[in-house]
């Protein structure tokens, strides 16, 4: 057993020594994003973690092409470029590229093998800030964001009868992106982690620094230091995670995966204290644990796109039916605050988020049209899965309150259950 430090020992490690400290006790991790991301961005700590996560995880061999794309959508204002910038600085200039309004065009042809037969997308962030529409849901992104080949094929259309350019990259990158308005098809949310930051009045007084502070050295340094890897799922506790995990929905197909490969990104933050077998990092409970919780907080359903403000109001008055509802009835629920004529736009708007199922029947010759509130929808909350629990004596040893863990759970400023 590794010998326990003393207080004093502790308080004369190096910076390097004492990193290595609180990697080796499980809190290097919360120092990270409750401390030093605070430095550039305060608060909003399960969309840093969700970010830097996902971060990490562009290094795990086999991971899932979307398993570590993420989409911060929310208002204008809100921080989101802050929030993505400020975890991105930690990392290297040479782990990812940010480019601001790109076009389909320039995506089309970025980092092509006729241009760059060198270049690979594998270990790197593609950081797009107020992505489009046109961008976001198109044939591009669905090509960086699915399939198991090293190789993304991209058809370009040309000018008008010039036919198509079949274009070519290499690997897969995690696409991080921004927008206020941009809507995600079904199809694009599901190879995306939905962010949503945290607009509360506590926040926003959290905002009001003086000036932001500078990244620990050391702790960049630390980052740096990782390097990729495949990542095993240990028999045990594979069987334990398809025991714990709910089954009834079609998506927890994907959602499964995705677990795993959250699980995958922590071992490899972990790496240095993980078992290495024929170059495979084997994950441990301990990995799952964190990585659970980041992965119900990333975790998201058609309830998390934001709302015009009179599409916000028509679903409140969605909520009060407890039947289909007509959309004479959702009019006249709003208080007459917009027209049947205009309301219809919205109700389509709606059925195509898949926040609202569209009911139709035929009386007496005429089609009915009725209307309620999707099953995702109404199922808001995301399910709970349990601790890994070991019945062995090793937990009994590790469980063990000493002198150490006491300053180091003191320095990071963490207990349990704070990271909100």
């Amino acid at each position: 057993m590794e010998k326990e430090l003393t207080t004093d020992e502790f308080k004369n490690l190096s910076k390097e020594e004492y990193l290595k400290c609180l990697l080796g006790k499980g809190c290097l991790w919360d120092k990270i994003i409750c401390d030093e991301l605070n430095k550039k961005h305060k608060g909003d700590i399960k969309a840093k973690e969700i970010i830097f996560a996902c971060s990490i995880g562009r290094l795990v061999i086999n991971k899932n092409p979307y398993a570590f794309n993420c989409l911060v959508l929310d208002r204008s204002g809100a921080g989101k470029d802050n929030l993505v910038g400020s975890v991105l600085k930690l990392f290297s200039k040479e782990n990812y590229e940010t480019y601001a309004r790109i076009t389909p065009k320039s995506l089309n042809y970025l980092h092509s093998m006729d241009e760059e037969p060198d270049y690979s997308y594998n270990g790197k962030i593609l950081y797009l800030k107020e992505i489009t529409e046109e961008v976001l849901n198109n044939e591009v992104m669905k090509e960086f964001t699915s399939g198991d080949e090293d190789i993304s094929t991209v058809a370009v259309t040309k000018q008008k009868g010039a036919g198509v350019d079949i274009k070519k990259v290499a690997g897969h990158p995690c696409v991080f992106a921004t927008t206020a308005t941009t809507v995600p098809t079904e199809e694009i949310r599901n190879r995306f982690n939905i962010i949503k930051l945290d607009l509360s009045s506590e926040q926003t007084t959290r905002t009001f620094v003086k000036e932001k502070e500078k990244y620990d050295e050391e702790i960049k340094k630390f980052l740096e230091t990782l390097i990729p890897y495949e990542v095993e799922i240990p028999n045990e506790l594979f069987n334990f995670i398809v025991k714990s995990f709910p089954n009834k929905k079609v998506r927890y197909r994907r959602d499964f995966q995705r677990l795993l490969d959250f699980i995958r990104a922590v071992t490899i933050f972990n790496q240095s204290e993980r078992k290495v077998g024929e170059g495979v990092l084997m994950a441990t409970p301990t990995d799952y644990d964190k990585a659970k919780d980041i992965f119900i907080n990333a975790f998201s359903t058609c309830a998390d796109i934001p709302l015009k403000d009179i599409d916000e109001r028509i679903v409140k008055a969605m909520e009060k039916f407890n039947a289909p509802a007509s959309a004479k009835n959702i009019t006249d629920e709003l208080g007459g605050i917009i027209s049947l004529q205009n309301l219809y736009p919205h109700l389509r708007n709606l059925v195509a988020k898949e926040i609202l199922n569209e009911l139709t029947d035929r009386v007496g010759g005429y089609v009915i049209t009725n209307y309620v509130l999707s099953e995702e929808f109404k199922d808001k909350k995301p399910f709970l899965l349990p601790n890994y629990q070991e019945d062995n004596n090793d937990n009994n040893d590790n469980n063990n309150d000493n002198d150490t863990n006491d300053i180091i759970k003191k320095d990071v400023n963490i207990k349990m259950g704070v990271l909100q």
